[in-house]
């Protein structure tokens, strides 16, 4: 059993400190709260935060306050990270130096399975039209035409998967179990030890135009990077297939608003399914919000749930106080 140590916990995840107390008694949790960190946007770190953190020196933090506060934890050895994204921190380090102490990102098994959930689940919905069927139902009608009578089955349908990381594997892996074609995009080809079984073909930087026009739809999973920034801007989505359908679960600015609206009015999409955007949240004034093309959930398609992280920091912890490498650490070079 590890040492007896102190774990800071400085997030707006309801009980979790609670928890990691259940799953590690032998060590002294802090709560860290405060008034300003209730919910998930808009957070500010104060100067009473920053002065009940001074001794911190293992930290599980939500990724927005930790971006806060970066440079400001002198005796801070790790961080684990509450969320997947990164960028917050990453903008951090843009002109200075990354923090000597490693930064660990969410990233487990079932965080991405709640990602496949929402993949096939809105690909089903879709396809069958049932958001049509709710609007049937509330006139009292009984309508069997169309798409909600005559619709297409997993099995037929080419799905193309942009980032093959823990979320894109897991996604390819539940398509494949609908018998989808499953197509993946990826910056680099990948190591055979790091190929999907589940991808029937892989594209790579310079085969984005090739991908798009294999693809019923085009789920994006990358991170945000300068080189995933506007990958998908600049009228490159005129070579999508007839009638694709573009799901955004990675990040916002892989396409800005006025381009995608754009692809949709030029019938380059035929749908976007979003949940990640530019600007969250979502500004009032959007053009998003009443596309008739657009369907828009509030950045929910995989949440951090408090036992998931705190799986994740409990198994970080272990290998930390081991001396052992630990998951998922930030690659700075790389943006994630």
């Amino acid at each position: 059993m590890p040492k007896a140590t102190t774990v800071h916990v400085f997030s707006c995840i309801p009980a979790l400190s609670q928890l990691v107390q259940q799953q590690l008694p032998h060590v002294n949790v802090i709560t860290v709260n405060s008034p300003d960190v209730v919910r998930k946007y808009g957070n500010v770190v104060t100067e009473k935060d920053l002065t009940a953190l001074q001794h911190a020196e293992i930290l599980l933090v939500d990724n927005n306050l930790l971006a806060q506060m970066l440079h400001k934890l002198p005796r801070l050895q790790w961080a684990q990270g509450t969320w997947a994204g990164v960028e917050g921190i990453m903008k951090e380090c843009i002109d200075k130096a990354p923090p000597q102490y490693p930064v660990t990102r969410l990233a487990v098994q079932s965080f991405s399975q709640l990602m496949t959930e929402y993949t096939v689940g809105w690909i089903i919905t879709h396809e069958r039209n049932w958001m049509q069927c709710r609007q049937n139902q509330l006139s009292s009608e009984w309508i069997q035409k169309g798409q909600i009578a005559y619709y297409r089955s997993i099995s037929d349908l080419t799905i193309g998967v942009m980032g093959m990381g823990i979320i894109g594997k897991e996604v390819a892996r539940g398509l494949k179990y609908f018998r989808g074609t499953v197509h993946a995009f990826t910056r680099n080809p990948p190591t055979p030890d790091n190929t999907s079984q589940h991808v029937d073909k892989y594209r790579h930087t310079g085969e984005l135009k090739e991908f798009l026009q294999e693809c019923d739809y085009i789920v994006n999973i990358m991170p945000s990077t300068p080189h995933t920034k506007d990958m998908l801007s600049n009228d490159i989505l005129s070579n999508a297939k007839k009638d694709a359908v573009l799901i955004n679960i990675g990040r916002g600015d892989v396409i800005g608003e006025g381009d995608l609206i754009k692809a949709l009015d030029y019938n380059w999409l035929s749908a976007a399914i979003l949940d990640v955007f530019n600007t969250e949240p979502l500004p009032s004034n959007s053009k998003l919000w009443l596309h008739p093309k657009v369907w828009i959930t509030p950045h929910t398609a995989g949440v951090s749930r408090k036992q998931d992280v705190c799986q994740a920091f409990v198994d970080n912890f272990n290998r930390f106080t081991n001396s052992e490498p630990l998951l998922n650490v930030i690659n700075w070079q790389h943006g994630y």
